[in-house]
């Protein structure tokens, strides 16, 4: 990279990272998308495996699954 004229900006400190995804997070789980999404599964339209479910929780959550 030598030969470009581009350069790399400074660094997000870490904790700022975390607060952003934690912010979008909460975008993601707001009331509302979940109502909507709950709608969904009841009228059969979106199907959500209970294996992949229980990985996201259990992700989410720091524990290691085996497998």
């Amino acid at each position: 990279m030598s030969d470009t004229n581009r350069t790399i900006g400074p660094r997000r400190p870490l904790l700022a990272a975390r607060q952003s995804s934690l912010q979008a997070g909460m975008l993601v789980n707001a009331p509302s998308r979940v109502e909507a999404l709950r709608r969904l599964v009841a009228a059969g339209q979106y199907q959500v495996s209970p294996r992949w479910l229980a990985t996201k929780i259990f992700r989410a959550a720091g524990v290691n699954i085996p497998g």
